[in-house]
């Protein structure tokens, strides 16, 4: 039996390029842990599945929107202007303050629907988020807010969607992160879980473990026979004519069986080794010891953070702290800033002559003047 180790549908998607066996053991694999994180997050009803709490809160709010939609119309009904705007989620979800009058209140717009009122009227901007979230102070990082509650912790409003229905029941806080540094170091490690150098260097990594070959990434293989052995499952296929044998070490009951029943063995090679339950295991240890390695060794970019304050230009630390190098500007202003320390540094570093060290202690900010 011959078997393309190739995805087709996958590799369309890449813009028809060849598609690994390292790509594909991947995919499936974060497919597998995606569908055991959401089966574990779902609510069960009598001992049935049900709604998970994303869908649970997503549908209450569509029920909550098309009640006020029919029933008091006033809520969309926006006077003002808007001030202040809090975006997430690619600026498909907004909270946005909105100020008529000396008068505060709050506002949410979701793509696809009209914005509403979610406050009553308040004196300040300050006290419109403190008695929406609990908080006036706030953080801006990389596309995602946070905002800092009394007590040192941070939550995000992506993971708090709750204050849309602030009108029918208070706001309450459910995901926290223990400080706003593990907050910007989870956001930094999501951004590494996609970096595709990684996945690949640790699927590679993870099949070296496990004496698995990788010479024949791409291509046609023959598939001669799978046999249950005491070390594990080994595995005959032939790639160019040469015979060669690995063994994994466990494989899923049903495969057995698939086997066992289908003589033919149509079956992928690759699917059989992502259902080695030890390799997956093996590959989301060594995948969690790599993003935590980056994370502790990679230099970052400066960039623009904002607060309550106004924004700023920092340098991010491996532990998720922040080196504040520049005094508070607007945010456009701080952009600018940025582009024109970027110039800078690459010029230094065409002359040879730049030390990052050097660069953070000696840039100047005085000459953009006062802040918006």
């Amino acid at each position: 039996m011959r078997l393309l180790v190739r995805n087709d549908a996958i590799e369309r998607s890449i813009n028809n390029s060849m598609l690994t066996i390292i790509d594909s053991i991947f995919q499936k694999i974060e497919q597998a842990k995606r569908q055991q994180e959401f089966n574990s997050n779902k609510l069960t009803v009598d001992g049935k599945l049900s709604l998970s709490n994303e869908e649970r809160e997503e549908a209450e709010y569509k029920i909550y929107y098309a009640l006020i939609k029919k029933r008091q119309p006033d809520l969309f009904e926006l006077n003002g202007d808007c001030i202040e705007i809090f975006s997430w989620d690619q600026e498909k979800r907004l909270f946005q303050i909105f100020h008529n009058n000396d008068q505060f209140y709050g506002v949410y717009k979701q793509e696809s629907k009209e914005a509403h009122k979610v406050t009553e009227v308040f004196h300040s901007k300050e006290e419109v988020l403190l008695n929406t979230f609990g908080t006036s102070k706030f953080e801006r990082f990389r596309g995602h807010v946070f905002f800092l509650s009394k007590d040192g912790k941070a939550f995000s409003l992506q993971n708090n969607q709750q204050f849309r229905l602030n009108l029918v029941k208070p706001f309450k806080t459910q995901e926290f992160y223990e400080n706003i540094e593990q907050a910007r170091s989870s956001i930094v490690k999501d951004e590494l879980m996609k970096d595709l150098k990684i996945r690949i260097q640790v699927l590679r990594r993870t099949l070296e473990e496990y004496y698995i070959p990788s010479d024949f990434i791409g291509k046609i293989i023959t598939l001669n026979s799978i046999s249950k052995e005491n070390e594990g499952v080994r595995i005959s296929f032939e790639e160019n004519k040469k015979e060669q044998n690995i063994r994994i070490p466990t494989l899923d009951k049903r495969w057995m069986e698939k086997i066992r029943d289908n003589p033919i063995m149509k079956v992928a090679f690759d699917e059989l080794i992502v259902d080695s339950c030890s390799i997956r295991e093996g590959f989301l240890a060594f995948y969690d010891l790599e993003i935590k390695k980056v994370l502790q060794t990679r230099q970052h970019d400066f960039e623009v953070i904002s607060d309550e304050e106004g924004s700023y230009i920092g340098k991010l630390s491996a532990t998720g702290g922040v080196k504040k190098i520049s005094p508070y500007f607007s945010e456009k202003k701080a952009n600018e800033q940025l582009e024109k320390l970027k110039h800078y540094i690459q010029l230094e570093k065409q002359k040879d002559k730049y030390k990052e060290t050097e660069v953070e202690s000696s840039i100047e900010f005085m000459e953009l003047g006062e802040r918006n």
